[in-house]
């Protein structure tokens, strides 16, 4: 492999893809540390990336900017955005791209970035005939694996013989001080778990039910003497609120929190509990042991990355589907509370003697 000056990474959203990609990058920069590489990203995980330390240069595509002008009819604003964006993606000439992304948008930023060299998944991995666009094409010996090995697999096409890395992420200063300031006002407990029970926004696809959310929450508090921070976002506070009330002296409301302070928040929990979001993956980096609910998405793809966490799931002969017009439900329905709070019990127990 001939000598890189400058890398393109795109992988635009979400943000358990993007994380899932953090390994297969930092992978690179070992195998290139003299390179400057600048990651293509939208959406505030952009914020996020920009602190760590193997990222040169983030590049934010102004989606939520153009969708904004388009809307409003301001077409100006929608241009400008548009404009400062591509000079930006091409004020550089790229020895290699890679996408990890692999959709028709992410290839068309492949197309029009200024590269030599332009790499991404095959047609086994890539979506909307996006493969077409590259130069080289990836693929793997098994579709069903983890998204962190399927992007390790672009990192081992350019040299990197190792498995994934252990990557320890940065968390700005004001962002840990931010988060200090929330337990110092709820009173800092010895024990502190987190909840997130939101996911799939305006379905209850990956959903478990809040029911039983809140009756875990008790048993958290009644038998491990430990109390819990509700985690929610940009939508979900009233419901948040909501569950709170449901378990009243147990639980705690989140503060608002960006990527980084919910990273810096997810650093001092003691165990995660929630269903294949973002989020969960964001508490893994942190890491966090993680008690993962999973429902109809593949496990086998989406499992929190790493050791010292557990997956609850039922083997339904359904599972995993992308039916998220199902009305049984039983994939997550048929979850107990008494399943998932063994789980948590023993990895609490087990945080605990390390």
């Amino acid at each position: 492999m001939p000598k890189l000056n400058n890398i393109l990474i795109i992988r635009l959203s979400s943000l358990g893809d993007v994380l899932m990609s953090i390994p297969a990058v930092r992978a690179i920069r070992d195998k290139f540390p003299a390179a400057h590489i600048s990651w293509l990203v939208e959406g505030s995980v952009g914020e996020f990336l920009a602190c760590q330390d193997f990222i040169d240069e983030v590049i934010r595509f102004p989606r939520g900017d153009a969708i904004k002008g388009l809307k409003k009819g301001n077409i100006s604003r929608t241009q400008k955005a548009l404009g400062s964006f591509l000079r930006h993606l091409r004020g550089r000439e790229y020895d290699l791209v890679v996408d990890f992304h692999g959709i028709a948008k992410s290839a068309f930023f492949a197309m029009i970035a200024r590269g030599k060299k332009k790499i991404g998944f095959g047609n086994m991995f890539a979506k909307e005939k996006s493969h077409f666009f590259y130069h080289k094409r990836v693929n793997g010996s098994d579709k069903r694996i983890h998204k962190v090995e399927r992007n390790m697999l672009l990192a081992n096409y350019l040299g990197y013989n190792n498995s994934a890395p252990e990557v320890a992420l940065n968390v700005p200063d004001n962002a840990a001080s931010y988060v200090d300031t929330f337990l110092r006002e709820i009173g800092t407990p010895p024990s502190l778990f987190a909840v997130n029970p939101f996911s799939s926004k305006g379905t209850d696809f990956k959903r478990w039910p809040m029911e039983r959310y809140a009756e875990l929450i008790a048993r958290i508090k009644h038998e491990l003497q430990g109390h819990t921070v509700i985690l929610w976002g940009p939508g979900e506070q009233e419901e948040a609120r909501r569950l709170q009330e449901m378990s009243p002296d147990s639980a705690y409301l989140a503060c608002p929190t960006n990527v980084s302070q919910l990273f810096a928040l997810l650093k001092k929990i003691d165990i995660y509990i929630g269903g294949d979001t973002g989020v969960m993956h964001l508490a893994a980096a942190a890491p966090t042991p993680v008690v993962a609910i999973f429902g109809p998405t593949d496990v086998k793809i989406n499992a929190p990355y790493g050791s010292g966490h557990a997956v609850i799931r039922e083997d339904m002969p359904c599972s995993p589907c992308k039916k998220k017009n199902c009305r049984q439900r039983q994939c997550l329905t048929h979850i107990t509370v008494d399943e998932v709070f063994e789980a948590v019990s023993v990895l609490y127990k087990r945080s605990a003697t390390n």
